[in-house]
């Protein structure tokens, strides 16, 4: 049995051949790009992804004469589609990242008391949210918007791509902000309110659910077998969680790559969590994931290594020789704005305590540590909520850095495992897969069987002081910053009135 998962990043398309016993066999990697028409727009050209998908596929197919799929998967960055009633683009997929609809966020939080907002959805109002971009298409793009008849998600779209069918699952009404998640269901009075029509949305099914099989015509154009089974699969982030190991109580996991994500396991409701995190539908009937989505982690590192023309492998043993807090240099990471645990979109990168002594292993360490120190609040936050963490599971592209894993153990105090396979979201699609199949076996118990550690990072306690002291540091600033941009707010508003 061999499984075929797509996944949808950010940065790249790619294709796993997967095993029966959750071993990955092969990859195949195609770029894509994310288009920025406007400095607040973020969009895919779906036609475009789609040629990516084929030639991944194509690769894989290619590796493997003759092979056979149980079963395909799919996964891809929260993006959303809009379609017309034969099933056609209307525009570019709108992707998680894009910040254009902050005027109408504005009109939502006028509507809707932040308290009310969140025990519905499960999280804060947000430009990131779906609903918030629908009433900017309505009101900058109506042409589109009278046309409009279905709206999926990124990976939905592939699916009906292979398949012919339009369908979604909960994670993508999740990420809507119209979603109740405790009743399981979209929210009429979000609706009705908003004025967003509820047929637009496909009912969710589970991630583990069969969405179709493999159409002829796909069949034909990517190699494939007519009849396949396509399931439904979900959204990157959240499939990577159940790759990495999040259904053991106890357990936090971090999805370190471009950006960061951080959850834990909750077998019921949480009712009275913080706002500050997202309360997520669990993949298991009544369950849910609880954390949240961080700002630019990977990224910022990614930045800095080009602007300072080295690399972490390159200096890494010079990084790791230096004390926590990089001789007092602290780094804001979050250079396209603050998730959870702040949502200061506004909330740019900055850098304090620099001085001529500091040098380029300086700066990507104390970008690194100010990525854990921001996971160092929500892990807080986690635990004043009752759902403390006793490890913290870690995946994705971040997980490779020793020192990295290092510094989060003594940030953290926890035990840091990186784990066996750190293509998480692969990993998860696959687990979709076989729980989608087998119905002998629960998605815990084959994840137990297919998840391995690779490597544990125990703290130094006496370093865990120093970042307990570092932390109070780095949370003085996040509030200087906000302070300071509130009152720069202000003062242009009183100058625009003047003019």
């Amino acid at each position: 049995m061999n499984f075929l998962v797509i996944d949808v990043g950010t940065s790249a398309c790619r294709a796993a051949v997967v095993s029966g016993n959750g071993e990955i066999l092969s990859q195949s990697r195609c770029p894509h790009r994310i288009d920025q028409p406007r400095p607040s727009f973020a969009e895919i050209n779906t036609d475009r992804l789609w040629l990516a998908v084929q030639k991944v596929i194509g690769s894989e197919n290619d590796k493997h004469p003759g092979i056979t799929f149980a079963a395909i998967g799919v996964s891809a960055m929260l993006g959303y589609v809009f379609l017309d009633k034969a099933g056609r683009s209307l525009m570019p997929a709108i992707t998680y990242a894009d910040n254009r609809a902050t005027a109408e966020i504005k009109k939502i939080r006028q509507l809707f008391p932040e308290e009310k907002f969140f025990a519905i959805t499960g999280r804060k109002p947000s430009p990131l949210l779906l609903a918030p971009k629908i009433m900017w298409l309505v009101k900058h793009r109506p042409d589109a918007a009278q046309k409009l008849d279905h709206i999926i998600g990124l990976k939905d779209d592939i699916i009906r791509r292979l398949s012919g069918n339009i369908q979604t699952d909960v994670a993508h009404l999740d990420y809507s902000g119209l979603y109740n998640i405790y009743k399981g269901k979209l929210e009429s009075d979000l609706l009705d309110t908003l004025n967003i029509k509820q047929n637009l949305f496909p009912a969710p099914v589970p991630a583990t659910a069969i969405a179709g099989s493999v159409s002829v015509e796909a069949a034909a154009k990517l190699g494939l077998i007519h009849g396949t089974p396509v399931i439904a699969g979900s959204s990157d982030g959240t499939t990577a969680m159940y790759g990495a190991g999040v259904l053991d109580e106890g357990t936090a996991v971090l999805v370190s790559g471009t950006t960061d994500v951080l959850m834990m396991y909750a077998a019921s409701a949480p009712r009275h969590i913080d706002r500050a995190l997202c309360v997520n539908s669990g993949m298991v009937p009544g369950t849910y994931l609880v954390g949240g989505p961080l700002g630019l982690s990977g990224g910022t590192l990614q930045y800095f290594e080009q602007l300072l023309q080295t690399s972490v492998p390159r200096l890494e043993e010079k990084i790791d020789a230096l004390p926590p807090g990089s001789n007092g240099l602290l780094v804001l990471p979050g250079l396209t704005g603050e998730r959870a645990p702040y949502w200061k979109e506004y909330l740019t990168g900055t850098i304090t305590g620099l001085t001529l002594d500091h040098k380029s292993q300086h700066f990507l360490r104390a970008v690194m540590e100010g990525c854990v120190l921001r996971m160092l609040r929500m892990l807080d936050i986690l635990s004043q909520d009752r759902l403390p963490a006793k490890a913290l599971n870690v995946v994705g592209g971040g997980a490779n850095i020793d020192v990295w894993n290092r510094i989060r153990s003594d940030a953290s105090g926890l035990e840091v495992r990186k784990l066996a396979v750190t293509e998480a979201t692969s990993l998860g699609t696959a687990l979709f897969c076989k729980a989608g199949l087998d119905k002998s076996r629960s998605l815990k118990e084959i994840a137990d069987e297919w998840i391995n550690v690779d490597k544990r990072f125990r703290p130094a306690k006496k370093h865990t002081r120093v970042y307990k002291q570092l932390a109070r540091r780095f949370e003085a600033q996040v509030q200087f910053c906000s302070d300071v941009d509130q009152a720069q707010t202000k003062i242009l508003k009183k100058k625009a009135k003047t003019y």
